[in-house]
């Protein structure tokens, strides 16, 4: 299922402030299971299935630790620290899940395109684009770092046996590829001519199609009924 990036970012806003703000939950239950358990659809749906069966699982037990913690099973301090974790985990882990999908499934053209479309101004969309591709990028220097020390026999479980080793040889080659990441992003965006105030051309065509629309419409109807109650 295809989105457009201005879908996903409605999306995004509305679960996390519907579930934040607890009304739904309590006048419409069936539509707040709904609203909470949409993300991990969406991510399974994309086959991102480990996410999104580690999501729906947490859920469920928060779900459960709230419902017993209701009953009173739970008492004292004990009680408070549950009902604090399944609130925290029902009302914050959608709207980041749902987050979460809008980045995975969104190429950075089909991102630029979609905050040209809204009228954002370049002085935003630059910064926006170079620090996402940044971050991506360390994060599989991060990952080939760690594949790299495996080989090496530099697990998790050998940290306190070889602490130096193990810091100096995952954050000192990580400092590295972060200068040159950097270096390699900016010229990255030059190359493709952003620069502030001029027009630039884009593989990537941002169009609302009917699905956009539905999901858009849901959202909204979400939204109000929120107000309502």
């Amino acid at each position: 299922m295809t989105l457009d990036f201005r879908t996903k970012l409605l999306m995004t806003v509305v679960i996390s402030l519907v579930l934040l703000f607890g009304n739904l939950q309590g006048n419409y239950p069936i539509l707040g299971l709904i609203v909470t358990f949409l993300p991990y659809v969406f991510l399974l749906l994309e086959r991102k299935v480990s996410k999104a069966v580690k999501g729906v699982g947490l859920m469920i037990f928060a779900l459960v630790l709230q419902y017993y913690a209701g009953l009173h099973a739970f008492r004292g301090i004990g009680a408070s620290f549950v009902l604090f974790f399944s609130i925290i985990v029902l009302r914050m882990g959608p709207g980041l899940a749902m987050g979460e999908y809008s980045l995975l499934t969104t190429s950075m053209s089909d991102l630029v395109a979609s905050l040209k479309k809204m009228k954002f101004p370049d002085s935003l969309i630059i910064p926006l684009s170079v620090m996402f591709r940044f971050f991506y990028t360390v994060k599989e220097d991060y990952r080939q770092i760690k594949e790299a020390m495996y080989l090496q026999g530099l697990v998790t479980s050998q940290f306190f046996r070889h602490p130096l080793r193990m810091i100096e040889y995952r954050f000192v080659p990580l400092l590295m590829c972060l200068s040159r990441t950097a270096d390699d992003v900016s010229i990255s965006a030059m190359t493709r001519g952003m620069a502030v105030g001029q027009a630039r051309s884009s593989i990537s065509k941002s169009r609302l199609s009917l699905l956009d629309y539905f999901w858009m419409l849901f959202m909204l109807v979400i939204l109000v009924l929120m107000i309502w109650s």
